[in-house]
């Protein structure tokens, strides 16, 4: 990137040599190279926070049962309501998942685990789906 935006090697053409970060936000070249950096960053970040987000279930959580009330498909997705049993009250949450080999194993009436973050029944995950 820092090539393309000096100019180093012939990457970029003769006109931006010698251009300052002024004028070159005014190219679409530039602006669509700005573009794809920003998404690259953001896309970046969002990954990070989300394993972040994942891993910070190994430090306190709660194995809760849970049993698969409903699965609806769309397209490659499904989504999949489980109930449980918390504190004596009964609770649900709805999961949406990629359809994969690893969510194969989901069926309606089956049984799974979820994990529990913090006694908070609104921040659980399929343990199967995320940890071994």
């Amino acid at each position: 990137v820092l090539a393309i935006l000096i100019g180093t090697n012939n990457v970029c053409p003769q006109i931006l040599r010698n251009m300052t970060l002024a004028e070159m936000w005014g190219t679409p070249d530039f602006r669509i190279l700005a573009l794809f950096s920003l998404i690259i960053v953001v896309t970046l970040i969002l990954f990070v926070k989300r394993i972040l987000y994942i891993k910070s279930f190994e430090n306190e959580y709660r194995t809760v049962d849970a049993k698969v009330v409903d699965i609806n498909y769309v397209k490659d997705r499904c989504g999949v309501d489980v109930e449980f049993n918390f504190n004596g009250e009964s609770c649900s949450k709805h999961f949406m998942l990629f359809n994969n080999k690893q969510t194969r194993y989901v069926h309606m009436d089956s049984d799974v685990k979820l994990i529990m973050k913090n006694e908070n029944p609104k921040k659980c995950l399929i343990k199967d789906l995320y940890f071994d």
